[in-house]
């Protein structure tokens, strides 16, 4: 069901971007780019020991005219989910294929604005930990059930453009689950940096 799920997905992307080269100007955005985010690791005495996870991938921008453009592609990010209920916790984390379809605009060559829905797709095990308290009670690695989860990502960019859109660009990345449990915190926000190449 994954693998269909997935497959659906590409197509779509695909199809999607190529019907916007075919109405627009005709020009692609490349964006390779590295993916950071913040994770809780340890919880002692109510002080957070963090940690930056780091990720990548390729998003490609078909533009429609000078101000809009459809973007799609591909980041690879882990992503850690928080559960607590009195005094136990419940920390999971697991890699995921994080497949955005965002309308972006752009004010200028060097600031845009995107928003829109993602599928994210597990590509690993899940580790758990469990704790009560201050108290790790134990830690392990399982393979998880497959799982594929929704959403609406939301992001503001500075590129600092050197051709046109070309150029290098900061992005802060807001992504917001359709599903989430109430009790349930995600690591919702994300810092991307790279490269964008029109083409």
């Amino acid at each position: 069901m994954k693998k269909l799920i997935l497959t659906l997905t590409c197509i779509s992307s695909i199809l999607l971007t190529s019907n916007a080269m075919a109405a627009g100007d005709g020009s692609l955005i490349l964006s390779f780019a590295g993916v950071a985010n913040d994770t809780e690791k340890q919880v002692r005495e109510n002080e957070t020991n963090n940690e930056v996870n780091i990720g990548g991938g390729i998003l490609v921008e078909a533009n429609i005219n000078e101000k809009f453009g459809i973007e799609t592609g591909a980041l690879l990010i882990n992503r850690q989910y928080d559960a607590e209920k009195g005094e136990a916790r419940l920390l999971q984390e697991t890699k995921r294929l994080h497949i955005p379809i965002m309308a972006r605009f752009w004010v200028t060559d060097w600031f845009s604005v995107a928003t829109g829905p993602f599928v994210a797709f597990r590509t690993g095990d899940t580790k758990t930990t469990l704790k009560v308290g201050d108290t790790e009670l134990g830690s392990l690695k399982t393979s998880a059930d497959e799982s594929v989860e929704y959403g609406i990502d939301t992001a503001a960019t500075f590129n600092i453009s050197i051709d046109d859109k070309s150029g290098i660009f900061l992005e802060g990345r807001y992504s917001d689950l359709f599903d989430q449990d109430n009790t349930e915190k995600f690591n919702e926000v994300s810092a991307l940096a790279g490269f964008k190449m029109q083409l």
